[in-house]
């Protein structure tokens, strides 16, 4: 990609930093031969001829007295060329023999700025693409297969493979230098098993597209570098999906986020859920009549008892021990759930009832 336009702003940023360095007045002066850039503000805007001269010839040219080009003052004025296209010509203002070892370093100096500004453009570019490409999947909304599929080929992607989502979202952070370091983490994860197409959804959720060696590799790689984080990020992977099935993949790692916060995981896979999947394909309605007609009678003490009660497998020991009482207390509190739901959670078939609506809670 070509700057053919240099703007007001880099301009400015040129002869500043140019000024720097030869302490002399320098003048940034577009292909249309106006001055842009300049350590003299009174010639902002005003048509330089010998720069206009030295952009359309491609050649330097001297000015050796202030009247013999419009607009122009003693000097020399130097075309700046980017891949053999002048995109703008730098004027130092001074006598021509005094000046004209500065010529060298003076574009060298532009030139970089120019390269720079450049790279700046073409990355915020593709960033651009690539967040279009991730969210028309994720979203369902692709309008243009024909785009979707030229963008991801330039990058090298392959289309004839299948693809994951990843979500990797931070709960929690102290200070802002903390959420910076957390995101640098996730970044170099998703860079180390070679993501391209990664978005951050501000203000705290990071989604990628990986294709099937990479979702193989972020299971290889992701726990080393994450486990640091217990509590404080959380992750949901989808299924690998055709390209245009992504969509789904995106809504199962929705649901694997969500068991990833309930468990305090780091990453959850949708495949490695069992019962979760078929708790999830239930629609609410449903889910909240079956928890209804169960828990109507417990009230919250009952039901956070029956949350530590399953995470311990139903053992009266770990739950007493964990909830600090004894195990007769315990026992008791069990046996009034029973009397008030009529579901006695000592019996398993019993107990799976209160399982699943507490599942569904």
């Amino acid at each position: 990609m070509i700057i053919n336009k240099i703007n007001f702003n880099l301009a400015q940023e040129i002869v500043n930093a140019v000024k720097e360095v030869v302490d002399k007045d320098i003048n940034f002066i577009d292909i249309n031969g106006i001055i842009i850039g300049s350590t003299d503000k009174s010639r902002l805007n005003t048509f330089h001829q010998a720069g206009y001269n030295a952009i359309k010839t491609l050649s330097n040219v001297t000015v050796e007295d202030n009247e013999e080009y419009k607009g122009s003052r003693k000097g020399i004025n130097y075309p700046i060329k980017i891949n053999n296209i002048a995109v703008g010509a730098i004027g130092i203002t001074g006598e021509p023999s005094e000046v004209s070892k500065f010529g060298f370093l003076v574009t060298k100096i532009t030139e970089i700025f120019i390269k720079e500004q450049q790279l700046n453009y073409k990355y915020e570019a593709d960033k651009q693409r690539i967040n279009y490409v991730v969210k028309s999947l994720i979203y369902n909304n692709v309008e243009d297969k024909n785009e979707i599929e030229n963008i991801l080929q330039e990058f090298g992607i392959e289309l004839d493979q299948q693809f994951a989502i990843v979500i990797l979202k931070i709960n929690k952070y102290h200070n802002l230098r903390e959420l910076e370091t957390i995101e640098n983490h996730i970044k170099g994860v998703l860079d180390d098993i070679g993501n391209i197409f990664k978005l951050y959804i501000y203000p705290n959720e990071f989604i990628a597209l990986v294709n099937q060696e990479r979702y193989n590799k972020l299971r290889n790689t992701h726990l080393e570098t994450l486990s640091k984080y217990h509590g404080i990020l959380t992750g949901g992977v989808g299924r690998l999906k055709g390209l245009y099935e992504a969509y789904k993949s995106y809504e199962e790692a929705r649901i694997a986020l969500k068991y990833s916060a309930e468990n305090h995981d780091i990453l959850t896979y949708l495949d490695s859920l069992n019962l979760e999947l078929i708790l999830e394909s239930v629609d609410t309605e449903t889910k909240n009549q079956y928890k209804d007609k169960v828990l109507k009678s417990l009230d919250e003490e009952d039901i956070n008892l029956l949350e530590v009660y399953y995470k311990n497998d139903m053992s009266l020991k770990q739950t007493a021990e964990e909830l600090y009482v004894h195990k007769n207390t315990l026992q008791y509190r069990l046996e009034r759930i029973y009397d008030k739901s009529g579901f006695n959670p000592r019996k398993f078939n019993e107990s799976v009832i209160l399982y699943l609506a507490i599942k569904l809670s």
